[in-house]
């Protein structure tokens, strides 16, 4: 099921059968159904809580500060703290009738060192997943660039 396994993907792959590997592609390939960025967050909507979106979110800007050569002092103090007020509220079409948001909200959220230690360790991963968004998403910018220059 999963293609070139190295040994951090074997232990990955033996934490699920083989049923639920090809379900979990499954959902790989539901993913890659969304057509933008829109239509990705409903669908994340739906299939994640709120705090599961926070995590994805907190890993992804520990991935944005490593590859910028921040330090882990320099990412907790960046990352710990209120989300209010720094550009990374919830849309408000995540938020329940009533005003609050789904689930139980992190207002404080701290960032751990062995958080920032795991997802670095993905990230010097030269094949891993972090590395090829990163060089896709470079490559699209540099692209535009390109295109906005011409």
């Amino acid at each position: 099921m999963i293609k070139n396994k190295n040994k951090n993907e074997s232990k990955f792959a033996s934490a699920f059968t083989e049923s639920e590997l090809e379900e979990l592609f499954d959902l790989y390939d539901a993913i890659l159904t969304m057509e933008n960025p829109e239509e990705i967050h409903k669908f994340f909507k739906d299939l994640c809580s709120v705090n599961e979106l926070q995590s994805f979110l907190h890993r992804w800007q520990i991935v944005r500060r490593i590859e910028q050569g921040k330090s882990y002092e320099e990412i907790i103090k960046e990352l710990s703290g209120t989300t209010e007020g720094t550009g990374n509220e919830l849309p408000s079409d995540v938020k329940h009738g009533s005003g609050r948001v789904r689930g139980k909200a992190r207002s404080s959220t701290k960032v751990s060192s062995t958080t920032i230690s795991r997802v670095k360790t993905c990230y010097i991963n030269p094949d891993g997943g972090y590395r090829t968004a990163l060089k896709r998403l470079n490559e699209r910018d540099n692209k535009e660039q390109e295109e906005k220059s011409e």
